[in-house]
């Protein structure tokens, strides 16, 4: 699968599953954008430093008028990001019921911006352009160390009575040979986008049995995470990461059969936060979190907005949030720390 870019914000938004033109008010030119907004997912957490002097000068010439009453009056509204989660699927697909209730209860508009990727979500956050993101616990780590004052209003949880995490599993065909990650060496590793954590917390357990990606085996990024079950069952990878949830949805949906893939691996990680612009006003922040954690599948169709299925939140169909404090990700900086690859940037240092 190609690598995801984000060529220009305007074609990236959309609103209630249709483009719209905008989000929020930009006086800086098209050519500003264009310069500040070229991302290749493959050296995410590079570019994402090198941005942040020129998202200075975007702040300086999109937010200048509200800069003095930004801490306590609300906006008018909000801008709720996140990242492609399959080549079938929409935003309204993952999110609409969440964000039609999130709006509702929190009392204020809010607009979506579905990214080509997360550092076109973390540039967005830094630049005061998005307001609130699902982020994953690395790209969170990320847009905190890079520059985006960020706070988690709530860890998503896959069902009713979770704990904060998730699971992530090391998948193969059923007739592979391949029985752990050393068995992996010169062959394909899928992994999904490079600020995921399903991308980070697997290469760090690969560093724990010295092997370096690009050089003990090939990596094939696979930006919308949820379609790596299949390319495993396609045959395009040898061994896939994916998160249990994402292997029991492609199942569920029909993309692999169940008996298609087996599980040779597999690891705990941090689970997905919902994070906002610390900017905003507490206020905003504190109602925003309320909701955040009282939305879940249940309540959704208890007050009539979706039925069944339609209710899980995100392309994991998960039950909804639960509260998290921000050390909850020391993890992340501790793995970057251990193992220093490339995609942590300055988080390895």
């Amino acid at each position: 699968m190609a690598t995801l870019r984000v060529k220009h914000l305007k074609a990236q938004v959309i609103r209630a599953g249709r483009q719209v033109d905008r989000v929020g008010t930009y006086p800086c030119t098209t050519a500003d954008w264009s310069h500040n907004l070229m991302w290749k997912t493959s050296r995410v957490a590079a570019l994402i430093l090198a941005s942040i002097t020129a998202v200075t000068t975007i702040g300086a010439c999109s937010t200048e008028e509200s800069a003095g009453n930004a801490a306590t009056e609300w906006p008018d509204k909000l801008v709720f990001a996140a990242t492609p989660s399959g080549e079938a699927r929409t935003f309204n697909d993952d999110f609409g019921p969440f964000v039609t209730a999130l709006s509702k209860e929190v009392g204020i508009k809010i607009e979506t911006f579905q990214a080509a990727d997360y550092a076109a979500v973390i540039e967005g956050m830094i630049a005061g352009n998005v307001d609130i993101a699902q982020l994953g616990a690395f790209s969170y780590a990320l847009g905190v160390q890079n520059g985006a004052s960020l706070e988690p209003s709530g860890v998503r949880i896959h069902a009713k009575g979770d704990k904060a995490g998730y699971t992530i599993y090391g998948l193969v065909k059923s007739s592979s040979t391949i029985n752990g990650l050393e068995g992996s060496k010169g062959r394909t590793v899928c992994l999904p986008d490079p600020a995921s954590t399903t991308t980070l917390i697997p290469l760090f357990e690969f560093s724990k049995v010295n092997m370096e990606p690009d050089k003990d085996f090939k990596r094939l990024t696979v930006p919308a995470g949820a379609t790596i079950p299949r390319t495993v069952q396609k045959g395009d990878c040898d061994l896939g990461m994916a998160s249990q949830a994402q292997l029991e949805t492609a199942i569920r949906q029909g993309d692999v059969g169940k008996d298609d893939l087996k599980v040779v691996w597999q690891v705990q990680a941090p689970g997905s936060p919902l994070a906002a612009r610390t900017q905003l006003p507490q206020d905003l922040r504190d109602k925003l979190k309320t909701a955040v954690n009282k939305i879940n599948a249940e309540w959704l169709e208890q007050n009539g907005h979706c039925s069944g299925d339609k209710c899980l939140i995100s392309a994991s169909a998960d039950f909804g949030y639960i509260p998290v404090e921000a050390s909850y990700y020391q993890v992340i900086w501790d793995a970057c720390k251990a193992t220093r690859i490339e995609a942590c940037g300055p988080l390895g240092g």
